[in-house]
């Protein structure tokens, strides 16, 4: 038998994966939690449950799983596993309803531990999340997105071939095993070469975790098929304001009930076009400027970098306009990109809270990654 550490969302999508019968337990830092159920399965606070967690095999289920390991090694407890770290997006389900039952967002404890991670990140460590965007245009009209087809500020520019091998040759001589995504603030498919560059990617990092995000308009089987040669996760997010799954993503999806292999490798997440999320450093068209996230650093500096089309590197996934560049790919290494002034600069002023920094300062944007 096995207890889950982790009694949140990412829990629940692990208790779908290893199924009730094989768990007895699950546990949870927050005390609220203690005494509660999941599916019948009950739920105990940590420091109850530390006895149990000695004789028991452990899945950690949360995005803070570091964390919980670091936890659980000062108990002397090593033998766990860990569930939904490896993937973008990694959950069981083929299409996802992402307005069905929301698990509440306990944002207090995301700060927290957010500024825990950044205080406790050693300078030299490299990047664990690359995106490579290889053409800065979308189709989309999603009324959340500062570069929608209706708006884009962005002079157009696609990827010269170049470019590209020298960032993907640079990772392979990095041995680079972390995630990768040739697609950032834009739809990928309107890159024809999108299949060859995901082939020349995966021949020279045979190790990297891929995934890549599109909207799902311009997906035939015929793409797709090719495509997931390269891939590890393809993530759809399929916008239609009434919920339903459009023709071409309708395809994929009996396509893949009938592989199951493939029905592994994708998820279908059902999202409106007019939501409201975060608002990206205050670019985002239709959110709120106000911010309440001054004291809270970011991850994203610490473990990401994107690339846009010209070879420029900017700020975050956030900076979808390109607005804070913090180097060029085209003209220096990764590494000295990496490991320069401007992402130290940038890194130094967010451990003691976002509102040191400028580009910063706006951003409502808080997750762990």
């Amino acid at each position: 038998m096995s207890i889950i550490f982790g009694a949140g969302a990412t829990g629940k999508k692990a208790l779908m994966k290893y199924n009730n019968e094989s768990i007895e337990l699950f546990v949870d830092n927050d005390a609220s939690k203690d005494g509660t159920t999941i599916q019948g399965i009950p739920v105990a606070h940590f420091e109850k449950a530390i006895d149990r967690l000695k004789d028991a095999h452990i899945i950690i289920a949360c995005k803070a799983w570091e964390t919980i390991a670091d936890q659980l090694k000062e108990y002397g407890i090593s033998d766990y596993e860990v569930y939904g770290n490896v993937g973008y997006i990694d959950i069981p389900e083929l299409i996802l309803n992402t307005y069905e039952d929301p698990e509440p967002v306990n944002k207090e404890w995301m700060r927290v531990e957010i500024n825990k991670q950044v205080k406790a990140m050693a300078e030299d460590v490299l990047f664990n999340h690359v995106e490579i965007e290889t053409v800065n245009r979308c189709n989309g009209i999603c009324s959340f997105c500062p570069v929608n087809r209706n708006q884009d500020p962005r002079e157009y520019k696609m990827m010269d071939i170049e470019v590209f091998k020298k960032i993907i040759d640079e990772l392979s001589e990095l041995n680079y095993d972390g995630k990768l995504a040739l697609f950032s603030n834009n739809e990928p498919f309107l890159d024809d070469r999108i299949i060859e560059l995901h082939k020349y990617a995966r021949a020279k990092l045979p190790n990297a975790r891929m995934h890549l995000c599109t909207n799902g308009t311009l997906l035939t089987m015929e793409i797709f098929n090719s495509l997931m040669l390269y891939l590890d996760e393809l993530i759809i997010d399929n916008y239609n304001a009434e919920l339903k799954v459009i023709p071409s993503v309708q395809k994929i999806v009996d396509y893949c009930e009938e592989h199951e292999e493939l029905k592994q490798k994708v998820t279908v997440l059902l999202r409106k076009p007019d939501e409201v999320l975060t608002n990206r450093g205050g670019d985002a068209p239709n959110a709120n400027f106000q911010n309440d996230e001054g004291a809270t650093s970011c991850l994203l500096p610490f473990k990401q970098m994107i690339i846009r089309p010209d070879g420029k590197v900017s700020l975050c996934c956030n900076d979808a306009l390109g607005r804070c560049t913090l180097g060029d790919a085209s003209k220096e290494s990764l590494q000295e990109i990496w490991f320069g002034h401007k992402f130290k600069h940038v890194r130094e002023f967010l451990k003691e809270g976002r509102a040191n920094f400028a580009r910063c300062k706006n951003c409502d944007t808080i997750f762990l990654c």
